[in-house]
């Protein structure tokens, strides 16, 4: 069993200009990114996941830089750019998170493998705890049916569609006692964002600080989210919402062949995973 840790990265940004190449205290967004990856234990290797588009091509360099592999695939389909990335490296499983969360959480992440290793999930989540702090877990041979049933190419947007535990075998980890809510930002994604990490990484003694460290930070100064409350999370508009559930329920019972073809075992499930932190 071959797992690995992708990170998905674009240089397209428009609020805030190449963001996660911006310098953060010793290094840059996307090498604090890097940095937590290769930290976790049970990973076979890091691959930065970025587009064919040419202006993505600086980031071939950075991940030579950094010793992690590197794959260019679609520039819009982001579920179909992991697949391939996965089959192309030869991996069975992969963890996931964007490049613009420098703080994502190492202890999350080795959860997520262990929760997979006892259960064989397609996938698993995370509640309960802010932005940009907990990364995705998704098994590629389930990922390969979600993009076998879908028709939209562009899936930037993709979480809603792959989280069906009524077609696919989900685990959800729901954090108990988190101090803050999941709507607080630890993602960087604007000005302010970035501000609010200048600051965190200012007051952090490790790079590698997990979970109970910055929170305490936060808890300890308060006055740091007043650097980004007024930016409001995007949400999924309604009618995408719509179109995505009305795909995958249109395409049930060819989702359901393509498996059983592909010799591909689905098991319609949710499991909770209770966290203490």
């Amino acid at each position: 069993m071959r797992i690995g840790y992708f990170i998905t990265a674009r240089l397209k940004s428009t609020r805030l200009k190449e963001k996660i190449l911006l310098p953060l205290e010793n290094q840059t967004v996307l090498g604090h990114v890097i940095q937590r990856c290769k930290a976790v234990e049970g990973i076979d290797g890091v691959v930065l996941c970025t587009s064919t588009n040419p202006q993505d091509s600086e980031l071939y360099n950075y991940a030579l830089n950094h010793k992690i592999k590197f794959y260019s695939g679609s520039e819009d389909d982001v579920l179909s750019r992991l697949e391939d990335a996965a089959k192309y490296y030869g991996y069975d499983a992969f963890v996931s998170i964007t490049a613009d969360n420098p703080i994502h959480s190492i202890h999350i992440a080795q959860m997520l493998i262990e929760a997979y290793e006892n259960g064989n999930y397609d996938f698993i989540f995370t509640k309960g705890l802010p932005i940009g702090i907990a990364p995705y877990f998704i098994k590629t041979d389930a990922l390969s049916v979600a993009n076998y049933m879908k028709k939209e190419t562009d899936t930037e947007i993709w979480g809603p569609f792959v989280n069906r535990p009524d077609f696919f075998n989900i685990a959800e980890i729901h954090v108990k006692n988190s101090p803050f809510k999941e709507d607080k930002r630890l993602t960087c994604d604007v000005k302010e964002d970035y501000e609010l990490f200048k600051t965190l990484f200012s007051k952090l003694k490790s790079n590698l600080a997990d979970l109970t460290d910055v929170f305490s930070i936060f808890k300890n100064d308060t006055s740091i989210w007043d650097l980004n409350k007024n930016i409001i999370q995007r949400s999924i508009p309604s009618e995408v919402l719509l179109k995505i559930q009305s795909t995958f329920n249109q395409n049930l019972i060819k989702g359901k062949e393509f498996a059983v073809r592909n010799k591909i075992p689905l098991h319609a499930n949710l499991t909770i995973i209770e966290l203490d932190i």
